[in-house]
């Protein structure tokens, strides 16, 4: 398969993490506020990758998750050789970074994941710091999709959304992501997580996420063995709303690596 339509950063040198951003955003949503934690931490090859009908990926032939997993692991071979590497992935790049679990990977870190089954748990929406003021300053669209997607909907919230989530939004093919696709292609053809993953692992999910919950989480205990499991006081956008929380977490778990 041919991995060329694939776009992708890469900062720094050594072990190398693949980083996957959520669905209908690109790799920018990532990189801002996780290249701040690896300016501390040396010795890790950072790999921003824009998934399959997002960002500056052109990859007209592949419609499914399935497909997505087998152009990243042609990009993997091709790119790593045989290396072993880590993956960080948030809501459905959180859920591809599952279908990589295998000897090679030597730590996964998931942030508010979609995981393998139809049925969500879910809490009802709530609201924190609504600034009213700043949300009338920004077009319909735009306001729709943070106050869909954000609990604590503050102006510095706000721009953070516009300065990292937004510009990715903006690419996605929102055509092909609105299409049927989900039906048939949106779930691998497996559960990933069918056997424990016993590398090096971190979930961090949002109490408030009326996106992907945080119950059924806890199925995956048993799953991640080596893992550390923590859930904030945030909705879907963690990296947002807790974001110091968040980087300190991520700091952590790199210790491990």
């Amino acid at each position: 398969m041919d991995h060329n339509c694939l776009y992708y950063e890469i900062e720094g040198s050594g072990h190398p993490i693949l980083i996957l951003h959520a669905m209908g955003t690109d790799h920018r949503s990532m990189k801002k506020w996780l290249e701040p934690v690896f300016k501390e931490k040396q010795g890790f090859q950072r790999v921003y990758v824009d998934l399959p009908w997002h960002g500056q990926s052109i990859c007209k032939d592949i419609e499914s998750t399935e497909g997505i997993r087998l152009l990243l692991s042609a990009f993997i071979s091709k790119f790593l050789g045989n290396q072993t590497l880590s993956i960080i992935g948030h809501s459905f790049g959180g859920y591809i970074a599952q279908g990589f679990i295998s000897d090679k990977l030597e730590g996964l870190c998931l942030l508010a994941p979609v995981i393998h089954q139809k049925e969500r748990t879910v809490p009802r929406k709530t609201v924190y710091d609504r600034d009213e003021t700043a949300l009338t300053k920004v077009d319909f669209e735009i306001r729709n999709a943070f106050e869909t997607l954000m609990v604590y909907q503050s102006a510095e919230n706000l721009q953070l959304f516009l300065d990292e989530i937004q510009p990715g939004r903006l690419l996605a093919d929102r055509a092909f992501l609105a299409s049927n696709w989900r039906d048939s292609g949106y779930f691998f053809n497996a559960d990933p997580l069918a056997k424990p993953y016993i590398g090096k692992s971190l979930l961090i999910a949002g109490k408030l996420d009326s996106i992907c919950g945080y119950k059924d989480y806890y199925r995956l205990y048993d799953k991640l063995p080596n893992s550390t499991f923590a859930i904030l006081h945030s909705g879907h956008l963690l990296q947002i709303e807790k974001r110091v929380t968040v980087q300190f977490l991520i700091r952590d778990w790199l210790k491990k690596l």
